[in-house]
Order: structure tokens, then sequence, then C-alpha cells
């Protein structure tokens, strides 16, 4: 079984024509924007409203200890605003601020000392994280009417959420220190993650 898997990995490498070198290295810093993909419109009926909202951004900094681990951290922010088109006075904005660390597993050049081949995995990069996020969730609405009062309120709250996370991604280097990235996971602010990556 072992010579099937060896054979089968060096066969997709043959097939896939590529450089044989995995593109993440250790003793390197990656910088990465992000921009998440989040919808929160579902949280209430929102027909009559004009919708403003800023996605998901962050920014990650992160270093490679080795080949293999790379460590770092992640600030976020998104807001979503909605105005009544009658009464415009009539808001209600989510805002989001979050701030974390990030260990990530680099696992493409650990598949090839593996496998003792330097296969498909050239200018990929694909890895799984654990992020520890805090996170600042704050609300704020204004004239909103209570059923309860029959009136027009107003109300505000925030809360803040730790939240332990995973995350799984994959780079792709389009150039020696510039590469694209998608990740997947709330270890971000959104579930789905793209953005870019350059290496120093």
């Amino acid at each position: 079984m072992k010579h099937f898997v060896k054979l089968f990995l060096l066969s997709l490498a043959l097939f896939c024509g590529v450089q044989m070198s995995a593109q993440y290295y250790g003793g390197d810093w990656y910088v990465s924007p992000k921009i998440s993909f989040a919808d929160y419109s579902d949280r209430n009926d929102w027909s009559g409203y004009s919708i403003s909202k800023i996605p998901p951004i962050s920014i990650a900094v992160e270093k490679g200890l080795n080949d293999y681990i790379s460590v770092g951290g992640l600030m976020g922010y998104n807001r979503d605003k909605y105005v009544n088109d009658t009464l415009l006075t009539n808001t209600h904005k989510y805002t989001s601020f979050g701030a974390g660390a990030l260990v990530s597993l680099h696992w493409a050049g650990w598949l090839e000392k593996v496998t003792n081949y330097k296969i498909y995995l050239g200018d990929w990069d694909f890895y799984f994280s654990g992020s520890i996020l805090m996170v600042w969730d704050k609300k704020k609405e204004v004239d909103v009417w209570n059923d309860t009062e029959e009136r027009l309120v107003d109300s505000s709250s925030s809360n803040v959420n730790v939240r332990l996370r995973p995350i799984v991604g994959v780079r792709y280097f389009v150039a020696d220190d510039f590469c694209m990235l998608l990740e997947v996971g709330k270890g971000n602010l959104g579930m789905v993650t793209t953005g870019i990556s350059w290496r120093f």
C-alpha cells in the first residue's frame, strides 16, 4: 500500500508537470490583507431599508518558525448599517472588531519529505490554522418601534467573545514573494475568506 501511495503521488507530479518544490519556507514573514464573505441580512426582514456594508476585512502577519509551522496575529473589522427608507432616523448598526493570534501547520513541505519525493506542490502552500480571536460586537438601534411601550425607542449593547476556531487555507504563488490565498473556516471574521500575501 505504501508503495502504491508513493507511485500515485509521483504519477500526479509528472502529470501536473510543475516545479517540484513547495513554496512556504521557515524564517520568512508573510503579510496578508484579506476580505471575507458574510451576509447578516437575514437577521430581520430588511425590505424597505437602505443597506450599507463594510464586509469583514482583516490583516494577518505571520512568521515562519520552520518549514512547517508559522505563528502570527490577526486584526479585522466589519459593519452593517440599515436605514429605514421612510423614517430616516430609524437605523440599525452592527459592528464587529476582532484581534487575536494564529498558529499554522504548513503541510506541503512535510508531505514532500515524508514521501521522499518533490511532488506536485511547486507553487502551492496548503495549511491548517487555529486562531484565538477576541471579538467585540456592538449593536446600536435608533427609533425602533417597541410594541410593549408603544413608542419609538433607542437601544445599544456590546459584548466581547473569545473564539477558538479553525481555518483551512491554500496559497498560490504567482511570483516568488507574492501569492493569492483562499481560506475557509470561522477563524476569520467571515466563513469564506480571500486575499493576497507578500513574503519578506
